[in-house]
C-alpha cells in the first residue's frame, strides 16, 4: 500500500468516534475487507463474471450494513456497483432498484457530491434506453449534465460524455441532424474512451448518409484509439472490430469482414465463450454475412436455392446469437414471463427482427410443397409474434405517453410485416387463426398509447388502491403537463431564459421521478391492480362480432408501407362472419386521397372552380371503387363503422361518391350520389377502445352543460411565441341557445364561458358541448388547446386556455362530448396512433363519444346542423343515426352552392354510438299499451254489467 493511501487510512481512522472502535473491536479490518470485496467485484464485473461479481457485491453489501447502518453514505458504491451488475444480467427492474438507493443516499449527504450524482444519473439512463424508454433516458442525461455544471469548474470531457449518450438517444430515434450536431461540437472535449464512441457514431450517421468513404475513415479511427487505450485483447477492440465488420458487409466487402470478424472472435472466446453481448453481435454478424453472400448463379431456380442455403446458414448464428443473450432456445409469446430475463431486451428484439424476415423471405421463394411455406410463414409469425410481446411489455412499463407513441412509431414496421406474414399463412391455409393474429397486430397499433392510458386507468379505478395515491398520480401529472407547457412556451421564445429552462425541466425530472417510484409502489404493494394492468387483454374478433348487431358491419384499415409498394389490409366483419382482404395501392389512390381532403377542407371554398370539382368528384369515386364497392353487397342496408388508417383518418368516408356526374357540366353538389345517402357511418380509433369495458357514470345532475365563449376585437393568445387571433363566433351563442330549446341545458356564454367553470361544471353532465376556437400543436399535440373567455389570470389552469394534457386529468362523466370548434379533428398523424387531435384527451378522461370537426366549420351551416343532430338525438336515434340525419336534411334543403362539402360533412362521430334518449317510438309504444290496457278493462267491466243485468 502506498504512503499516499496510508495518510488517507491515518485520516479517516482519526476521525472514527472512539465508542465505535470499543463496539466493534474489528471495525478497521473489516472496513478494509468490505472496500477489497468492493474491487473484486468491479474486477470480476469487468471480466464477464457477473454471477460471481454479484455475490461479492452482496457480500460487501452486508458488511457496510453491520459496519456503518443501513442509512450510511458509506453503501452508495456498493449500490452502484450492484446496479451495474444486475443491468449487465439483463435484470432492469432489480438495477434500477440498487440505484435509486444509490440517489437517495447521494441525495442526502449534506455535502452533495455532484459527480457522483451525475454518473448515477448517467447509468439510470443507460437503463431506460434500455427499456426503450428513450423520452425517460433524455431526462437522466439532461440532469447528468446540470449536475455536472453544479460544480464550480464543471469537466468538459464529462459533459462531452454525457452529450454521446444523448446523440445516440438522437440517433436511434432517427433524429439525425441533432445526433451529428452533438458529435460535432463535442467530439474533440472528450476523453479518449468517449472519443472512440463518438467516432463509431458517426460512421453509423456517415453510413446512412451515403458517405461510405468518411465512414469507412471513422470506424478505422475508432479502431486504433480503441487498441492505443485499452490493448489489442480488449473487450472493446472486438466490438469496433464487430462495427466494422458489420459496415464492410453491408458494402458487400466479404472476405475483408470475415477476416475482421475472426480478429474479433479470438478476443472474444478468450472472455465470452457461452453468453455475452458481444458474443451475440458477432454471431449476429456471422448471420448477416451469410445472408448477404454474393450469388454468381443468374439461373432462376439456382439462384433461388443458394438463396436459401444462405438464410438457412443465417437462421444457425442468429439462434446462437439468442443464446449468447440467454434467451430460451424454444421460444414463444409465453416464454417470455418466465424470471429469468435475457441480457439485453434491445438485443433479442434485434435478432428476432432478422429471424422473422429471413423466416419470411425463405416462405416466398420456395417453390417446394406448401408445407414448407407454410412452416416458414409460421417461424415467421412466431419470431414477430415474440418481438410484439416484448415491445407491448416494454410499453406497459413506460409512463410516459410521448415515450409510449415514440416506442410504437419506431417499432410500427415489425407489426405491419406480421400483418403481412399473417395474410400470407391465411391465403395458404385458409386458416382463421391466421386472420386473428393478423387483426390483434393491427389493434398494436391502433391507438395504442391512448389504450395503454384507459386501460391502466381502469386498472386504477378496479383495484383497491387507495384515493390519495389516486390523487397523487393525478397531481403529479398536472405538475408534469404544466411544466411542459411552460417549458415548450418558453423554448419557443426568440431568446429563451436559461435559467428558467432549467428550472423548468428540473420540476419536470422531479415530477416524473416521483410518478415513475409511485407506479412501481402501486405494482408492488397492491397485486390486484398489477394483475389488472398487465393481463388487460384484447378483444378478438369472436369477441367483436359479438358486440355487433345484425344490421352492423366493421370495417378495419391497415396500411404497409415499404420502399417497393403499398398494401392495404382490409377487415370486414359483421356478426355472422369475417373476411381478411389485401389490395396494392397505386399512386393514383394516395393522389385521389389527398386531392378529395384538399378539396373538402379548403378554407376557400366559396370560390371553387368547376375543375376542382369535376377532380374531385373523379377523386371521389375513385376511392369509393377502392374501398367500398369490392364489399358492397356485404355493406348493402348496415350500418357501417370504420377504424381508418394513415391519411384515410382525415377523409369523412360519407364524402364518397358511388357514381360519376356527367363531368362535362356544371357540378351540383346536392345532386351527387354520396355514401352517405345509402349508408349511415361511424367510427373509432381502434376496436378494443371502441368495445372497452365500458365505464360505469354516476347519474350527473347536469343533462347537457354548452361553452359559448365570447372573444373581445383582435383579442390575441400567444402559443409558441406566435399571436393566434381569436376570430368572433358569432354563430356559437345561437348554436347553443337553440340547443338548450331542444336538452335542458345549462349554459355558459360570453364572460361565463370561462375554463374555471367549466373545470367546476365538466364532471357532472351527461352531454359536454364546446362551441370555441382550437388550436393544433402539431410539434407537441398535449398542448393543442380550446380557448374559453380569456382571463388575465397569471394561474393556468384558469387563464381560459385548456390543452389535452388538462383533459387527461379530468374525471367526465358525460357519454356525449361535442366539440363544436375549428379542426377539434385534426391534428398530426402518427404511425400507431392516429391523428392525435383534441378527442384524444376526452376519449381518456371517460367520454366514449366524441362529435369532432375535421376541418374550420362554417358558422352558420354548423349551428344549422348542430340544431337537427340534437332534435335527432331528443328523438331517441343513436348519435351517428342522428349526425347522418342531420347532413341529410341539410343536403336536402339546400341549393348547389351551400351543398358544398365543405358545408356540411365536416363534423363526424368517433366511438360509442348508442342513444342518450328513449325513443319516441317507445313513448308510443307505452301509450298504446296503456290504451289498449284501457280498453281491456273497460270492456271488462261492460261485460260484468252486461252478467248481472241477465242475472236480475
Amino acid at each position: 500500500m502506498s504512503k499516499h493511501c496510508n495518510t488517507i487510512l491515518l485520516i479517516i481512522i482519526m476521525l472514527i468516534p472512539n465508542q465505535i472502535f470499543c463496539q466493534n473491536p474489528t471495525f478497521f479490518s473489516d472496513s478494509i475487507k468490505a472496500r477489497e470485496l468492493n474491487i473484486s467485484a468491479n474486477i470480476l464485473g469487468r471480466q464477464g463474471m457477473h454471477t460471481q461479481a454479484l455475490d461479492t457485491f452482496m457480500a460487501s453489501l452486508e458488511l457496510r450494513e453491520k459496519l456503518y447502518g443501513k442509512d450510511s453514505y458509506q453503501l452508495a458504491p456498493t449500490y452502484l456497483g450492484l446496479g451495474i451488475t444486475y443491468r449487465a444480467m439483463g435484470q432492469l427492474d432489480q438495477s434500477l432498484k440498487y440505484y435509486e438507493k444509490a440517489e437517495k443516499t447521494y441525495l442526502n449527504r449534506e455535502f452533495i457530491n455532484n459527480a457522483q450524482v451525475a454518473v448515477l444519473y448517467i447509468n439510470i439512463g443507460n437503463i431506460y434506453r434500455e427499456k426503450l424508454d428513450y423520452q425517460k433516458a433524455l431526462q437522466y442525461f439532461e440532469q447528468s449534465i446540470i449536475f455536472f455544471n453544479k460544480d464550480q469548474e464543471p469537466s468538459l470531457a464529462d459533459i462531452a460524455g454525457v452529450n454521446y449518450n444523448i446523440a445516440e438517444i438522437y440517433y436511434v430515434t432517427n433524429d439525425l441532424v441533432k445526433a451529428s450536431k452533438i458529435i460535432n461540437d463535442n467530439i474533440n472535449n472528450a476523453n479518449w474512451w468517449d472519443q472512440i464512441y463518438y467516432y463509431e457514431l458517426r460512421s453509423f450517421i456517415n453510413q446512412l448518409e451515403g458517405n461510405l468513404h468518411e465512414a469507412s475513415n471513422n470506424y478505422l479511427k475508432a479502431i486504433d484509439l480503441t487498441i492505443s487505450g485499452y490493448g489489442d485483447e480488449s473487450l472493446n477492440v472486438a466490438l469496433e472490430y464487430l462495427n466494422y465488420a458489420n459496415f464492410l458487409i453491408t458494402n458487400n466487402q466479404f472476405d475483408e469482414a470475415e477476416k475482421i470478424l475472426e480478429n474479433a472472435y479470438v478476443i472474444i472466446k478468450k472472455t465470452q465463450p457461452e453468453f455475452g453481448e458481444i458474443l451475440s453481435n458477432y454471431y449476429i454478424f456471422k448471420g448477416d454475412l451469410a445472408l448477404n453472400q454474393t450469388i454468381e448463379s443468374k439461373e432462376v431456380e439456382a439462384f433461388k436455392r443458394q438463396k436459401r442455403n444462405n438464410i438457412a446458414e443465417s437462421i444457425i448464428f442468429y439462434k446462437k446469437a439468442l443464446t449468447a443473450l440467454r434467451f430460451p432456445k424454444e421460444y414463444s409469446s409465453q416464454t417470455l414471463h418466465t424470471n429469468e430475463k435475457p441480457l439485453s431486451l434491445m438485443g433479442c428484439i434485434r435478432i428476432l427482427k432478422r429471424l422473422g424476415d429471413n423466416y419470411l423471405e425463405l416462405s416466398e421463394i420456395t417453390n417446394e410443397k406448401e408445407k414448407i411455406i407454410s412452416d416458414s410463414l409460421s417461424k415467421a409469425i412466431e419470431s414477430y409474434q415474440v418481438v410484439g410481446s416484448l415491445i407491448q411489455q416494454a410499453r406497459k412499463e413506460i409512463s410516459s405517453d410521448e415515450s409510449k407513441i415514440q416506442l410504437t412509431s419506431l417499432e410500427y414496421t415489425t407489426f405491419t410485416k406480421l400483418i403481412h406474414s399473417a395474410f400470407n399463412a391465411y391465403a395458404v391455409t385458409n386458416d382463421n387463426q391466421y386472420m386473428e393474429i393478423a387483426f390483434q397486430s393491427a389493434e398494436k397499433i391502433k391507438g395504442s398509447a391512448l389504450f395503454d392510458k384507459i386501460s391502466d386507468q381502469f386498472a386504477l379505478e378496479n383495484s383497491l388502491v387507495p384515493d390519495s395515491l389516486l390523487e397523487q398520480e393525478k397531481k403529479l401529472n398536472s405538475a408534469i403537463s404544466i411544466f411542459n407547457g411552460k417549458l415548450y412556451e418558453e423554448n419557443s421564445k426568440p431568446e429563451p431564459d436559461s435559467v428558467l429552462i432549467a428550472e423548468y425541466n428540473n420540476q419536470i425530472f422531479n415530477a416524473t421521478e416521483e410518478r415513475e417510484r409511485l407506479n412501481r409502489t402501486l405494482e408492488n404493494d397492491y397485486s390486484d391492480y398489477y394483475n389488472l394492468k398487465y393481463s388487460y387483454s384484447m378483444l378478438s374478433i369472436n369477441d367483436i362480432q359479438n358486440n355487433l348487431s345484425g344490421d352492423e358491419v366493421l370495417l378495419e384499415y391497415v396500411f404497409n408501407e415499404t420502399d417497393s409498394l403499398t398494401e392495404l389490409y382490409s377487415f370486414v366483419i359483421s356478426n355472422k362472419e369475417a373476411m381478411l382482404k389485401k389490395k396494392i395501392i397505386k399512386p393514383d389512390f394516395m393522389n385521389s386521397l389527398e386531392n378529395m381532403f384538399g378539396f373538402i377542407s379548403n378554407t376557400e371554398f366559396m370560390f371553387t372552380k368547376n375543375e376542382d370539382s369535376k377532380r374531385f368528384c373523379t377523386s371521389s369515386y375513385h376511392l369509393y371503387n377502392e374501398l367500398i364497392e369490392p364489399i358492397k353487397d356485404i355493406v348493402k342496408n348496415k350500418n357501417l363503422i370504420i377504424i381508418p388508417d394513415g391519411k384515410l383518418s382525415y377523409i369523412p368516408f360519407d364524402a364518397l361518391i358511388s357514381s360519376l356526374p356527367d363531368t362535362t357540366r356544371m357540378i351540383e353538389f346536392n345532386k351527387l350520389n354520396y355514401l352517405i345517402r345509402d349508408i349511415c357511418i361511424n367510427y373509432s380509433i381502434s376496436s378494443n377502445l371502441l368495445y372497452k369495458k365500458a365505464k360505469i357514470h354516476d347519474k350527473p345532475s347536469i343533462k347537457a352543460l354548452a361553452f359559448a365563449p365570447e372573444y373581445k376585437e383582435n383579442e390575441e393568445i400567444t402559443v409558441a411565441n406566435k399571436s393566434l387571433k381569436l376570430i368572433q363566433l358569432p354563430g356559437v351563442k345561437e348554436e347553443v341557445k337553440q340547443i338548450s330549446d331542444i336538452v335542458k341545458t345549462k349554459l355558459f356564454i360570453d364572460e361565463e364561458a370561462t375554463e374555471n367553470n367549466f373545470r367546476e361544471n365538466a364532471e357532472n353532465c351527461d352531454i359536454l358541448h364546446l362551441a370555441m376556437h382550437a388550436f393544433i400543436n402539431d410539434s407537441v399535440p398535449a398542448l393543442s388547446s380550446m380557448a374559453f373567455t380569456l382571463t388575465n389570470s397569471s394561474d393556468s389552469k384558469q387563464d381560459g386556455i385548456l390543452n389535452t394534457a388538462d383533459i387527461y386529468n379530468l374525471k367526465l362523466n358525460a357519454r356525449l362530448t361535442v366539440l363544436s370548434a375549428c379542426n377539434t379533428g385534426i391534428g398530426t398523424l402518427l404511425k400507431g396512433e392516429g391523428i392525435m387531435s383534441l378527442a384524444r384527451g376526452f376519449l381518456y378522461a371517460g367520454c366514449p363519444s366524441i362529435v369532432m370537426s375535421l376541418w374550420e366549420v362554417e358558422d352558420a351551416s354548423g349551428t344549422e346542423i348542430m340544431s337537427l343532430f340534437y332534435k335527432n338525438l331528443k328523438k331517441g336515434k343513436k348519435k351517428d343515426e342522428a349526425l347522418r340525419a342531420a347532413k341529410l336534411e341539410y343536403l336536402k334543403s339546400a341549393n348547389s352552392r351551400r351543398a358544398h362539402p365543405h358545408y356540411w360533412l365536416g363534423f363526424v362521430n368517433i366511438g360509442d354510438n348508442t342513444p342518450l334518449f328513449m325513443s319516441y317510438d317507445y313513448y308510443f309504444f307505452i301509450i298504446l299499451i296503456l290504451a289498449l290496457l284501457g280498453i281491456g278493462i273497460d270492456q271488462l267491466i261492460r261485460i260484468k254489467k252486461a252478467r248481472k243485468k241477465r242475472a236480475l
